[in-house]
């Protein structure tokens, strides 16, 4: 990765940090998950509201099924506003907690990495992010209950508004409460500006100082809040190089796949044809059948399982990058705030030193006491 140098140059460095097999298959893992539990239930979902959809189910293949999601999508936000509602809600909720582990876990690992110029296993970080997973979920849900409580008192300062008859006179109230409730307004528009840049910097705050959501809500805010030209500085030069770094991935991949694909096709002749139709979603798996026998679907299935792996951990790439430089912007913006240097990362065997020492000093002590006896 190169020495560091303490400022925006060192996003530079985010291409190397973000091209990292282990970051590649946690965020492989986590976005599968939430594809999984988030936008595949969701063709199902919209036949209760559009039962044209059911046909087309059954005729596509996998590829197919994913690409008729936007469709989906489509039919539920076209619902009543209830409806969309409860959906982005449990979207958001599912998908808070599946990337608090691994979105956490990516953080942990990157966190180690820019301060010590070290590598931790896999297993270690997905432990820490197990261990702090209420830390990282509970940061988001505690900004949108704050925000929402602050909210809901405006609103339920007006409501006898509404009484019939006196409704007139107690509006008053709020009139005279005026004040409080732009203090209320005032209050909840720091929280909601807060959440919606500071918390890409809660997970690096939880997996730089092993701290709990609280501590995470406090320092995001703070960072952002103090420095927020410095933030958009290094958000603007992540996305740009960003932009460009997946660019160059993505083109690579889909190199890749066409130099793969090319040969293959010359070596197994226009039934090929039919793979990479399924592979697609042109070809339902019974006329691939139909055409080449149940050998060439098993074929159809397994190199198509091959494309989407190979594919995902392409596009992986902008979720490991996203969280490896929200982690290095962490660090810059703490070196700002707080004068803490970039080589400084919360250490778990430091914690555990501390307590074996401490059970050490208890033993001694109840040896003492014993040998006084």
């Amino acid at each position: 990765m190169g020495r560091l140098r303490g400022d925006w140059r060192d996003l530079f460095a985010g291409f190397v940090i973000a091209l990292d097999v282990r970051k590649l298959v946690l965020a492989l893992t986590g976005a599968i998950l939430v594809a999984l539990f988030v936008f595949m239930p969701a063709p199902w979902i919209a036949l209760k509201y559009d039962t044209g959809l059911a046909a087309e189910l059954g005729e596509r293949g996998p590829a197919g099924y994913i690409m008729l999601i936007p469709d989906a999508l489509k039919v539920i936000y076209r619902q009543p506003c209830s409806v969309a509602f409860w959906w982005t809600c449990a979207a958001i909720l599912v998908f808070t907690a599946i990337w608090s582990l691994f979105g956490g876990a990516i953080a942990r690992i990157a966190a180690v990495e820019i301060a010590k110029e070290d590598r931790i296993k896999t297993q270690e970080a997905l432990a820490f992010a197990w261990r702090k997973w209420g830390s990282n979920f509970s940061s988001l849900i505690a900004c949108v209950l704050g925000f929402l409580f602050f909210s809901s008192l405006i609103g339920v300062v007006a409501l006898p508004a509404r009484i019939p008859v006196a409704g007139p006179w107690l509006a008053l109230i709020m009139a005279l409460l005026m004040p409080l409730l732009l203090v209320g307004g005032f209050v909840a528009s720091l929280i909601g500006m807060g959440t919606i840049f500071g918390f890409p910097l809660f997970y690096p705050a939880v997996a730089a100082e092993g701290t709990d959501a609280f501590d995470a809500i406090s320092r995001g805010f703070s960072y952002i809040y103090s420095r927020p030209w410095h933030a958009m500085g290094y958000a603007a030069v992540m996305l740009v190089h960003g932009a460009i770094s997946t660019a160059f991935i993505y083109a690579f991949g889909l190199a890749m796949l066409v130099v793969t694909c090319l040969p293959l096709r010359a070596g197994m002749g226009p039934q090929f044809n039919h793979v990479i139709d399924f592979a697609f979603g042109r070809m339902a798996y019974s006329d691939v059948v139909a055409a080449g026998g149940t050998g060439l679907g098993w074929t159809a299935i397994l190199v198509t399982s091959w494309l989407l792996l190979m594919t995902g951990l392409t596009l992986a790439y902008a979720l490991s990058y996203l969280q490896s430089q929200l982690t290095m912007i962490y660090f810059l913006l703490r070196q700002r705030v707080d004068e803490l240097p970039m080589t400084y990362v919360y250490e778990e065997r430091e914690e555990e030193a501390v307590v074996a020492a401490a059970e050490g000093g208890k033993d001694g002590e109840a040896a003492k006491d014993g040998g006084a006896k």
